[in-house]
């Protein structure tokens, strides 16, 4: 089959009057073409923004618009000025409000705490790929996109604030507002910033427990699911997750990344956009994603079992980096076969002897569940989510 005729099939089956999801998850899992914003189209759908029948888009879309327009006049607060419903006049803004004042209805209190935020959201915004022209914050065209970024995360923390804004969205948020900007349908581009909002809403609804500490030992949250990667390995490559526990390389190490910003830190943007069509496709959100995260550790099982702590923590915080040329369909057909194969496993090896002192320090796999359990839980303070070109020398593994 040629390339155009896979985008046809694509195309096809997307404009349906009404849609069949069973064959965009199929279609969706094998990879999304680069082409007339097929991916945007099939991210809306997957994210569960876009409806199936294909006559209820127009209202849908303009609806959702208007309501995310609507939130950024109302949650954005300036108490500089109060405007008087009846007149339309204004006010004076000390009257019965003024900065120092600390009721909780306070205008200008909210507002210096939407500052806080706002700013903890500035940082985190202005080093999201900085190295693409797209993002670059010294181009004029591109500052919209940065404050597109903001405004999302912003009004997000707004409207959420039992978890508001915690670093490493904007990691989440980035890779699909950049997908919709990039739709050359001109009035669906100009629109990605709400339609963005709410596909990032929608996705963060399946994960956002990998961000709330309070969550961190139930079998909701990020342990949680760290043990679940660690359940998988133990089952697909068991000889490599006990070298891996007997060498006291805890996944927290490095699956805390992985698995809170759905990889979208350990590799490029455009392997990040291939790898999300088939988490988004998975029917089991997000099963098939850490199957991959397994798959990743076990394609690089000769160099692990080689390695010793220090040298297999490098290569697993940065993954890229330090195994090179990623192949990434490679990656995602090892996963399909773990998750697909129950008789999938993988020969145990004759290793090299290790370290007596690592093995002295080191525990086995049950040693390992109980460095997850609920007695010494993951304690990474404020949510603070290390990007992975970052601290690339240093010795502090947290």
């Amino acid at each position: 089959m040629s390339y155009e005729e896979r985008v046809k099939i694509y195309e096809d089956e997307i404009s349906k009057e009404a849609i069949n999801i069973e064959v965009i998850h199929h279609l969706a899992f094998q990879g999304i073409p680069e082409r007339a914003g097929l991916r945007s189209l099939y991210w809306k759908v997957l994210l569960n923004y876009l409806p199936l029948k294909h006559a209820h888009w127009a209202e849908e879309l303009e609806k959702r618009r208007q309501i995310y327009r609507q939130w950024k006049k109302e949650l954005v607060v300036d108490p500089h000025e109060n405007v008087d419903a009846a007149s339309k006049s204004t006010v004076d803004v000390t009257e019965d409000d003024h900065p120092l004042c600390q009721r909780g209805n306070s205008k200008w209190n909210e507002y210096f705490k939407d500052n806080e935020t706002l700013h903890e959201i500035e940082k985190d915004v202005m080093r999201t790929f900085p190295h693409l022209h797209f993002f670059n914050p010294e181009t004029e065209g591109s500052k919209k996109h940065y404050q597109a970024l903001k405004d999302i995360l912003f009004i997000y923390a707004k409207l959420n604030p039992g978890i508001k804004y915690v670093q490493g969205m904007n990691e989440l948020v980035a890779p699909i507002y950049y997908t919709f900007a990039n739709d050359p349908r001109i009035d669906w581009a100009e629109s990605a910033e709400a339609d963005a909002f709410f596909c990032f809403t929608n996705l963060m609804s399946e994960i956002r427990d990998n961000f709330c500490k309070s969550l961190d030992t139930t079998h909701m949250g990020i342990v949680f699911n760290i043990q679940k990667l660690v359940d998988i390995l133990e089952a697909k490559d068991p000889q490599l997750a006990e070298t891996l526990a007997e060498r006291k390389l805890n996944p927290q190490f490095y699956a805390f990344r992985w698995i809170t910003l759905l990889l979208s830190q350990e590799f490029e943007l455009p392997d990040v956009m291939r790898l999300w069509d088939s988490f988004f496709a998975d029917k089991t959100r997000f099963e098939y994603f850490l199957y991959f995260c397994a798959a990743m550790i076990v394609d690089q099982r000769d160099r692990l079992f080689a390695g010793n702590f220090a040298t297999n923590l490098k290569l697993l915080q940065r993954y890229a980096k330090h195994v090179g040329t990623v192949n990434i369909p490679h990656l995602l057909q090892l996963a399909q076969e773990m998750r697909d194969n129950p008789k999938f496993s993988l020969p145990y090896w004759s290793l090299p002897e290790i370290d007596p002192l690592e093995r002295a320090n080191g525990s086995m796999i049950s040693k390992l569940r109980t460095s997850l359990g609920a007695k010494t839980p993951v304690q990474p303070g404020k949510r603070k989510i290390r990007k992975a070109h970052e601290d690339d020398d240093d010795d502090d593994y947290a």
